[in-house]
């Protein structure tokens, strides 16, 4: 179970790339990122929640470009950042996410092998079963809140991440 009492932004210490220098650096992606339109209204609210909070949000990404989930979230939380264009709202991507073979896995344990895969994928801390796994961050460097494949509480990316802004 995701406790994310127990993350901190420091607990990352891979490196990230910017989502939009991901996404745009890989084919399987620029459809995707071209066809997603984020919902302007809840883009100014997240721009009013920087402003009004004096906040800070970063958003790490974990994913990979074999996966399905990643191929329709990943080009969106791009998009999302292009379009909020804030200094103070920043989407990071870490890639390459390998997973272990269907006969190598056991029930319960995480299923991604590192190294090649960043070592917090195999960290407990972030509890990832499943890619893309986003976590949301504070400039405290407090985690708000991870989507887990796709949002769970809105219908939408934009939507989704308002939702742990302003929990």
């Amino acid at each position: 179970m995701f406790d994310k009492e127990n993350l901190k932004l420091s607990d990352i210490t891979s490196k990230t790339t910017p989502s939009f220098e991901y996404i745009s650096s890989n084919e399987l992606y620029k459809g995707n990122f071209e066809k997603y339109l984020p919902n302007l209204n809840v883009i100014n609210k997240i721009r009013g929640f920087l402003d009004e909070k004096a906040e800070k949000i970063s958003i790490i990404a974990f994913g990979a470009s074999w996966c399905g989930d990643c191929k329709r979230n990943l080009p969106g939380l791009a998009k999302i950042d292009n379009v909020v264009k804030d200094e103070r709202f920043k989407i990071e991507i870490l890639s390459n996410i390998k997973v272990k073979a269907p006969y190598a896995r056991e029930k319960g344990k995480v299923i991604w092998i590192s190294p090649p895969s960043p070592p917090e994928t195999i960290d407990g801390k972030f509890d990832m079963f499943h890619i893309p796994a986003m976590y949301i961050f504070n400039k405290a460097g407090d985690c708000l809140g991870k989507i887990d494949e796709n949002p769970e509480h809105k219908d939408t990316l934009e939507e989704e991440i308002l939702y742990y802004l302003e929990k």
